[in-house]
């Protein structure tokens, strides 16, 4: 590895945090992975109030720069359960952005123990021909644990459990499948980043809550202050039939997305034109993510304190918020290389 050669990709970090679960609210065991996967790498390591992780790194040798804020989120979309019916059926409610068509038939673990479950409906041959094309209701749906009573089902689960999609992590060529790459492929690529001492000041962040409504990168930020903020996203490629081609981006396997605006966040243009410069002169390819979709942590992030430069980079993958998720291992491994020398560049091009 040369001298200024980036860090490497290290895929264990993403297949241990994509098999651990960590719905909104309940992001402990995505939490104690990180921990273990990076404690040994950084100056102080701490929880804050809301549950995020925050590590500081001291800048390598006399180099100094800006104090940078690098974010990724531990929490992954799931459900909830809300009530126990007395033939042992489980209620739930969605917990972050889940669309219904996607739910029956699926495979949960639920609570800390990882019971199974599968969400359930009536089959077809038992509802009217008007309904059978029609989106069952949240309100329809249930988690069978094949408990045959309330007493039974309350020996194994309890009201307030989360459940996560039974989904584990596999190799497909370059493809990786896996579940929460929004946003463990996030986390992947920070903790990377930290295993090697950064030429600038850095407080990386895992946060929590994120898909509830960003709500644990607020907290941190206040708390770091930092003087700019990078957050490191899993974010939806447009790769699907029938799509426009300006419809399509970004795709898998063509670089890190840059965002320039979401419904969150208006990105700073002085910090994406030295993110992009940086990757020109690196020679890694990026591609930009379509305007006004979605959001992320750097919409808070921006505006505590008297406002922060804020940006987003992107590992594409395909089916986020989904059972499963794809993502190319080469953009994985380019979005860390493109964050070591960002932070190279910001020591030299930033006021």
């Amino acid at each position: 590895m040369s001298r200024d050669a980036g860090p490497p990709f290290e895929e264990r970090f993403l297949e241990a945090f994509s098999n651990a679960v960590g719905v909104s609210g309940g992001e402990e065991t995505v939490r104690a992975a990180v921990v273990d996967a990076v404690q040994d790498h950084v100056d102080s390591l701490e929880v804050d109030a809301m549950g995020s992780l925050v590590a500081r790194i001291a800048a390598k040798g006399r180099r100094r720069g800006p104090h940078v804020m690098l974010c990724a989120h531990m929490d992954e979309v799931g459900v909830m359960i809300t009530g126990i019916e007395s033939d042992g059926r489980l209620r739930f409610r969605k917990v972050g952005g889940i669309d219904s068509r996607i739910l029956v038939g699926q495979v949960f673990r639920i609570g800390k123990n990882g019971l199974r479950g599968v969400a359930g409906t009536l089959p077809p041959h038992l509802i009217s021909r008007a309904d059978r094309d029609k989106v069952a209701a949240i309100e329809d749906l249930y988690l069978d644990i094949g408990a045959k009573s309330r007493e039974e089902a309350q020996g194994r689960v309890a009201v307030g459990d989360y459940a996560a999609f039974d989904t584990t992590y596999e190799r497909w060529g370059e493809t990786r499948k896996g579940k929460a790459f929004d946003d463990r492929a996030g986390c992947a690529v920070l903790a990377s980043v930290v295993l090697r001492r950064p030429p600038v000041p850095v407080t990386a962040v895992w946060s929590v809550q994120e898909e509830v409504g960003l709500r644990g990168a607020a907290g941190a930020a206040r708390r770091v202050s930092p003087d700019l903020a990078v957050v490191l996203e899993g974010t939806a490629s447009g790769e699907a039939p029938g799509l426009a081609p300006e419809e399509s981006a970004p795709l898998m396997g063509a670089g890190p997305a840059l965002t320039v605006q979401d419904r969150s966040l208006m990105a700073d243009a002085r910090l994406v034109d030295l993110i992009e410069r940086t990757a020109r002169r690196r020679k890694i390819p990026t591609q930009w993510k379509r305007p006004g979709v979605g959001g992320t942590d750097a919409g808070r992030i921006a505006l505590s304190g008297a406002g922060v430069p804020a940006a987003v980079i992107s590992v594409p993958c395909r089916y986020i918020h989904a059972p499963a998720a794809y993502l190319d291992i080469r953009d994985a491994r380019r979005t860390v290389a493109l964050v070591w020398h960002l932070l190279h560049s910001l020591t030299k091009e930033w006021p």
